[in-house]
């Protein structure tokens, strides 16, 4: 028995030796430099706690009793080294890497035996209704941490609170190892146990008198609290994300009830498994009940409790009524009330105090002007941005200016802030205000002074990249040129950049600028660089791919081997990463934190999405079909809507039955981030199914593809049945890294067909029935800052078709259609957008161009003087309605094969601060947009259809693109279409 356990100790022996020994000098980190230069600041600090973290089999009550630094001890450098010269001379580590971690009660004194075991990845079983990223958030996940048996403990605690924070009181958390020696990992399992979600019980307000106690009762279930989402009713499901809007609700009551500065935080919760209820405490600390008026002047309450510090801090302490008063008087001042006065009166009753702020607005005035001068080497260009002082816009009521003293203080600090940063030192800013007839006139004195100029500049610390690698075009800043931070700045930011795209991960750069002896106005500058390690990929492992193949992982993040390790690029994959629609979660690291190694190896960390997918919907419709039809319009497939008369009417009849819709998604199919789309709608009049393909990389290609085939019958409208079937495949693939580039082929095959249609003229005959098949492709180039609101930038796009009858098509043509759109901004806000949009459709061979493939224009993205697509050409067509009322003549567009549309518009933002929600997010527009469609392609005819219009029009700005509301008026009358149109739509018209 004892030499079993002497063998079994000697092979155990072995193995830890040859782990030790398997990993090379190059990969192996030692204490980071940083660490070893602040060790001398923790000299005296408490220690909270000495951890031996880096393998999990390690007999840790064995090695601490080795250690001379201890916990609840002061911090002792000497006591450190001593600790780890006794770890490696037990033969426990190769090497000994010491990590400090600040905690509140002190240092967390980390001692890592190398080589270590690092985490690998979380994953979480049992947790049902939590996403994976948000329980990665609670748990603190370290991207690159030692293993630590501490941090697995604090994790299992974090969860556990997490989730009784959400109504989970008996959830279980256990941790599971699992060791992955091949990449010396250690993945974590934690195995939860829910249990049931508790419900609300009853609730206490403890420190509020029990008056007010029923008051905040009744305000938690009430109505109100419901539509804020802040009720916290007896017997509904648990929620923190309730208790934290209640919280918030009672704080904004009790400032209702005049408790001034109170607050309202939650105290605990009181969980009875026999019940299953939870019974709420909130901490209630009241403030001094005080009201607080406002005379003379009219304030919201939002804008009242952003201006006035007693609403949020407890206590009337004179500093805070006058920084009250303060805050008053620069708010009527920005608005134009530049003699505003605010006084105060403190009125004290029985168990209250009145504070009264007494405003004297005086008249409202404007700044006329706002002038710079003694600005002899920067322009008024680089300063003018600087100015928080205003002028008030030419526009009448539009804005009065921007003026107070707290203002012009900070236009003050502003420029010299510029001028420093210019190598300006002695600047100095002097505001001259002039008050003519309560109009204000402010005029910035600058005196310059000398400028700071480079006398000499070294470069100390690039030891392995010259400096022609880190600055290809040179140092902005040079010997003999003023000094500029800002030049500074930029060297800063191309010579990091530079080191970080060469895998220097922990390279710094430090600029210090010294006057020289001769001359206060001559600086020696010195560039101080700390190269640290040249990083190198050693190997590439991927975690938590279960369902997705390696080949599209490595396809997708492109790293390899044998490369420098660049911050930059594994970013940049785990965006592919995202991309793909497979994970919900991914992340890149390198496997341990950079210090002192060379080599390291990168671990591509993914979690999946779920693969399947389903929707639907089930309901029940009546149907009553035909009579007068309601909107007065009628659109038919693959035309433009068109007007009909209120005397047409059709035959009714009701028609009912059931409707449902359905849907399946499968993501990630066959492992290779294809996804497949099923979909079906069901109903007595409209019957569709739908079936949708997509690959990112079509044929092992870097082309992305989609096949997409669908069909329909639809006869809800009384006027006419339609049918269509439509299949198209298209593959895509970026032309540039920035993706903003790219090109689009396609092949697109529809069948359209048109029956019971009871307007003959409406469709010509031949357009019935119509097979349209295509080989298309569309470049597009897209550098706007927004593609919902551009403020600059450019868009252009190309598209061309050519529908052939040799791949099925009954036609023969060719259609191309262009846009270019330009945005600038030129100053003051106002951008200057531009559009240039042309579409040419030309048959051959003797055929034709369908109506449904011909262009229209008119509306609110187009052609604003004209209504939605009743620009061009006019047909008449002959309406007879059902009954026996006579016929009527319409106007039908008719189209047309040649497209201009020329769009020009000024976008400018209204600079006056409204009460929230409105706020700065006005503006206007004024705009030109000229055009038509032509029956030809070609100029014949040209001047005479080309249409002038111009309008106006005002903007809301939206996180979904502007609220848009356009008043256009057409130049070029047409006889029968008004020539004023109105329009309100979202998003910008180009």
């Amino acid at each position: 028995m004892r030499v079993k356990t002497v063998l079994i100790f000697c092979v155990f022996a072995l193995r830890a030796a040859s782990l030790l020994s398997q990993e090379p000098s190059s990969k192996m980190p030692k204490t980071a430099p940083q660490v070893q230069e602040a060790l001398s600041s923790y000299e005296g600090q408490r220690i909270a706690v000495v951890e031996i973290a880096g393998q999990p089999d390690a007999d840790t009550n064995r090695l601490e009793a080795l250690l001379s630094v201890k916990a609840q001890q002061p911090f002792e450098q000497a006591k450190v080294n001593q600790s780890i010269a006794a770890l490696k001379n037990s033969g426990a580590a190769k090497e000994v890497e010491l990590e400090l971690r600040p905690q509140p009660d002190g240092v967390r004194v980390m001692l890592v035996l190398q080589p270590a075991i690092y985490f690998g990845i979380y994953t979480f079983s049992g947790t049902g209704r939590f996403g994976y990223s948000r329980l990665l958030q609670v748990a603190d996940y370290p991207p690159r941490g030692v293993y630590s048996a501490i941090d697995v403990t604090n994790t299992t605690n974090l969860l556990q609170h997490f989730f009784q924070q959400n109504g989970f009181f008996k959830a279980e958390v256990h941790p599971v190892l699992d060791n992955d020696t091949v990449h010396k990992l250690v993945n974590v399992n934690f195995q939860v146990t829910l249990g049931r979600h508790a419900k609300f019980g009853k609730l206490f307000f403890d420190g509020a008198p029990p008056k007010l106690q029923t008051k905040l009762q009744h305000d938690l279930t009430s109505w109100k609290a419901r539509l804020r989402e802040a009720a916290v009713r007896n017997a509904k499901n648990y929620s923190w994300r309730a208790l934290q809007k209640a919280t918030q609700y009672l704080e904004s009551k009790l400032i209702d009830a005049d408790y001034l500065g109170s607050r309202a935080q939650l105290g605990g919760a009181e969980y009875d498994p026999e019940t299953n209820r939870a019974d709420v405490h909130f901490k209630i600390t009241l403030g001094q009940l005080a009201h607080v008026q406002i005379d003379g002047a009219h304030l919201w309450s939002r804008t009242r409790h952003r201006l006035l510090p007693m609403y949020e801090q407890a206590g009337l302490d004179p500093e805070i009524i006058q920084e009250g008063r303060d805050n008053l008087a620069s708010y009527f001042q920005a608005k134009g009330y530049f003699d505003v006065k605010v006084n105060t009166d403190i009125q004290q009753g029985e168990s209250t105090e009145n504070i009264v702020y007494k405003i004297d607005k005086g008249r409202r005035h404007k700044v006329t002007s706002v002038q710079i001068a003694g600005n002899h080497t920067l322009s008024e260009a680089d300063l003018r941005g600087q100015l928080k002082v205003q002028k008030a816009s030419p526009i009448p009521f539009f804005s009065h200016g921007a003026f107070s003293n707290q203002l012009v203080r900070q236009s003050v600090i502003n420029m010299e802030k510029v001028y420093h940063a210019e190598g300006f030192s002695d600047v100095k800013v002097t505001p001259e205000i002039t008050k003519s007839g309560g109009n204000i006139a402010a005029k910035f004195h600058i005196d310059e002074g000398t400028r700071d100029l480079v006398a000499a500049l070294r470069l100390q610390g690039n030891d392995t990249v010259p400096i022609e690698k880190l600055a290809p075009k040179g140092l902005r800043v040079a010997e003999g040129q003023p000094y500029s931070a800002r030049r500074v700045d930029a060297d800063r930011n191309e010579i990091v950049a530079q080191y970080l795209r060469m895998g220097y991960l922990n390279a710094s750069f430090r600029a210090t600028a010294a006057k020289t002896k001769s001359d206060p106005h001559k600086l020696e500058v010195v560039y101080e660089i700390t190269e640290g390690p040249r990083v190198t990929i050693d190997s590439i492992a991927t975690l938590g791919a279960l369902q997705t193949r390696q080949s599209l992982i490595n396809r997708t993040t492109q790293l390899k081997a044998e490369t420098p390790l660049r911050e930059d690029e594994l970013f940049g994959a785990e965006s592919r990463l995202y991309n793909l629609n497979v994970f919900d979660w991914a992340e890149i690291d390198p496997r341990r934190q950079i210090t002192t190694q060379t080599d390291e190896d990168v671990l591509v960390k993914v979690h999946e999405a779920k693969r399947n997918e389903i929707q639907y919907g089930v309901g029940f419709e009546v149907i009553n079909r035909g009579g007068s039809i309601p909107s007065g319009t009628v659109a038919v497939g693959g035309l433009p809507p068109v007007g009909l008369p209120s005397s047409f009417k059709t035959s009714e009849k009701t028609f009912w039955g059931p409707r449902g819709t359905f849907q399946y998604t499968r993501r990630n199919f066959r492992g290779l981030g294809e996804s497949v789309t099923i979909g079906v709608l069901g109903a007595r009049l409209d019957q569709r199914v739908a079936a949708g393909y997509t690959n990112p990389y079509f044929l092992g290609s870097d082309w992305a593809s989609s096949v997409n085939i669908a069909a329909e019958r639809n006869s809800e409208n009384p006027i006419f049945t339609s049918r269509y079937g439509d299949f198209g495949l298209q593959v895509q693939k970026p032309l540039n890294k920035t993706k903003d580039k790219t090109l689009t082929l396609r092949y697109d095959y529809r069948r359209t067909s048109l029956a019971n249609l009871l307007i003959p003229q409406l469709v010509p005959p031949e357009d019935l029935n119509v097979r349209l098949s295509s080989l298309g492709a569309a470049y597009s180039y897209d550098t706007r800052d927004n593609a919902l609101d551009a403020k600059k930038g450019f868009y252009e796009t190309a598209e061309f078709n050519l529908y052939l009858k040799g791949i099925g098509s009954d036609v023969d043509f060719a259609r191309l259609r262009g846009q270019y759109a330009y945005y600038k901004q030129i100053g003051a806000g106002i951008v200057w957008a531009n559009s240039l949009r042309i579409g040419l459709a030309q048959p051959f061979s003797g055929s034709r161009v369908p109506t449904s493939e011909l262009f229209f224009s008119g509306g609110g993205s187009t052609l604003r003087g004209f209504s939605l697509n009743n620009a061009g050409q006019q047909r008449d067509v002959q309406v007879c309605s059902s009954d026996a009322s006579p016929c009527s003549l319409i106007k039908v567009p008719s189209g047309g094969r040649q497209l201009l549309i020329i769009n020009s518009e000024l976008r400018i933002p209204v600079p006056i601060t409204f009460p929230s929600p409105i706020n700065r997010n006005l503006g206007f527009a004024a705009f030109y947009d000229g055009g038509n469609v032509f029956p030809s392609v070609g100029f014949h005819h040209f001047a005479p259809i080309y249409s002038n219009s111009v309008g106006i029009g005002l903007r809301y700005a939206t996180p979904l693109g502007p609220v848009r509301v356009d008043l256009g008026h057409n130049l070029n009358v047409i006889p029968g279409i008004k020539p004023w149109q109105i329009f309100i739509t979202l998003g910008q018209a180009f």
